[in-house]
C-alpha cells in the first residue's frame, strides 16, 4: 500500500511517500535519504524499499528540500540534516509505524546527512544502512547504532570508507565485488539489496518475526 505524506520543517514542506506491507501495523519502518540531485523516485531506493515491504517492513521515501516535490530551503544544503531529523520524527509519529523500530537507509550524500543528524543527538534510529557514502577516516567513530556500510569494490570512495569503518564496533563493512558507485553492474544492486534487507530484518523485526516467510 502507498500513500502520500507531508513533512513540515521550519516552514519548509517536504514531500514523502509511505509504503506499507499488507495487514495492519504497527510496522517497523526504514526512512530512505537519497543523494544529491536525486529524489524519492531514486530507482535504487525504490527497488530496495519494495523488497523491504515484501519482508514486512514499511518504507518512507522523501524528497530533501530543493529536490523533487519538496520546497526549496534558502539555506541550501545547510538545512538538509534538519530535513532528515524532521522526516525521522514524522515517520515515528505515523499511526502505521512502530516508533521504536525506525531505521535509516542513506545513499551517497544521504548517508552523510544521516550521520550528521545522528551526531546531533536528535534522532535515535534502531539501525542504519549507508550505501556508498563519501566519508573519510574518523567519520564513523561516534556511531552508536548498528550500522551497515555498503560500498562497491570499484567505487573510488572505497579507500575512505574502509578507513572510516576500521575499528568501529557498531559498524560492519560490506564490499560488493565489481560494483561502482551507482551499483549498475550486473547483480550489484541485488547484492546490495539483499544485504540491506538482511540487516534491517535482523535489527528491526522482533525475534522470530520472519519465521515462515
Amino acid at each position: 500500500m502507498s500513500r502520500e505524506v507531508t513533512v513540515q520543517r521550519d516552514g519548509v514542506r517536504l514531500a514523502a511517500r509511505l509504503l506499507t506491507p499488507q495487514g495492519s501495523g504497527a510496522f517497523p519502518c526504514v526512512l530512505f535519504v537519497h543523494g544529491l540531485g536525486s529524489d524519492s523516485d531514486s530507482p535504487r531506493n525504490v527497488v530496495i524499499a519494495g523488497h523491504l515491504v515484501d519482508h514486512g517492513i514499511a518504507a518512507l521515501l522523501f524528497d530533501l528540500s530543493g529536490h523533487g516535490q519538496s520546497d526549496p530551503d534558502p539555506s541550501g544544503l545547510a538545512g538538509s540534516a534538519e530535513d532528515v531529523i524532521a522526516a525521522f520524527d514524522r515517520a515515528r509519529a505515523l499511526p502505521e509505524i512502530d516508533a521504536q523500530r525506525v531505521g535509516i537507509a542513506g545513499s551517497s550524500l544521504g548517508g552523510v546527512l544521516a550521520l550528521e543528524a545522528l551526531a546531533g543527538g536528535r534522532i535515535a534510529p534502531a539501525a542504519m544502512v549507508l550505501r556508498a557514502p563519501p566519508i573519510m577516516a574518523g567519520e564513523l567513530r561516534s556511531v552508536h547504532v548498528p550500522t551497515l556500510v555498503i560500498i562497491g569494490s570499484a567505487d573510488p570512495l572505497l579507500w575512505g570508507v574502509r578507513a572510516a569503518a576500521e575499528g568501529v564496533p557498531m559498524v560492519k563493512l560490506e564490499v560488493i565485488p565489481g560494483a561502482g558507485h551507482l551499483f549498475e553492474e550486473t547483480g550489484a544492486l541485488q547484492r546490495a539489496s539483499e544485504a540491506t534487507i538482511d540487516w534491517f530484518a535482523r535489527h528491526l523485526h522482533p525475534a522470530g518475526a520472519l519465521a515462515g516467510r
